[in-house]
């Protein structure tokens, strides 16, 4: 047990201690966060790109991921695709999900969900294959890179979307390909 003339003592460094501390944020290389790849097709019959990217810092944090579920070990391919060179930019992206069961495998997900948002919210206003047709494709999965938790994916999407919460829009159909580097959980389970 520590005197209470040491505790005093301790104590009353901390507050020096803490002031010879910097705190601020990471600095950044000039192309943060890089391009992990693209998406595009047409969108009610325009032309539309997308882009991914890799905004992680000491922790993964990319905007195309493939993770298992927390309750069942389901491999889930998220892609959240922004618009061209505006990764800041959180209205108009398009963000797309689906399950491959057990293991990450080609071909076609189940479970699957598009939206494009209207603002910051994924659950907000947005237009929405929810209650409508989805399908996700996946064509290729590059191999395992030694220096990387990243793969390269491509394949492609299909989806009806329609308006939720988002009044004056009208359903429209999406069709999508995919090419983009996707960030491996450590619990993905890829067949090979």
């Amino acid at each position: 047990m520590l005197r209470p003339a040491l505790l005093a003592l301790l104590l009353s460094t901390l507050p020096a201690v803490a002031e010879d501390i910097e705190v601020g944020e990471p600095e950044l290389s000039a192309d943060y966060p890089p391009k992990m790849g693209e998406v595009s097709g047409t969108f009610g019959g325009e032309a539309v790109t997308w882009e991914t990217f890799d905004f992680s810092i000491g922790a993964f944090d990319a905007s195309a991921w493939v993770g298992a579920g927390y309750e069942e070990p389901l491999m889930t391919l998220h892609l959240m695709a922004y618009p061209p060179e505006e990764p800041d930019t959180m209205a108009g992206r398009v963000y797309a999900e689906a399950e491959f069961g057990k293991a990450l495998h080609l071909g076609e997900g189940v479970n699957v969900a598009v939206s494009i948002m209207k603002g910051d919210d994924i659950d907000g206003a947005r237009l929405s294959s929810e209650g409508q047709s989805a399908v996700l494709i996946v064509d290729s999965i590059g191999p395992a890179r030694d220096d990387s938790y990243n793969r390269r994916m491509t394949g492609t999407i299909t989806a009806h979307l329609c308006p939720v919460d988002w009044e004056g829009q009208d359903c429209q159909d999406l069709e999508l390909s995919f090419d983009t580097d996707v960030q491996m959980e450590t619990t993905v389970v890829v067949a090979e």
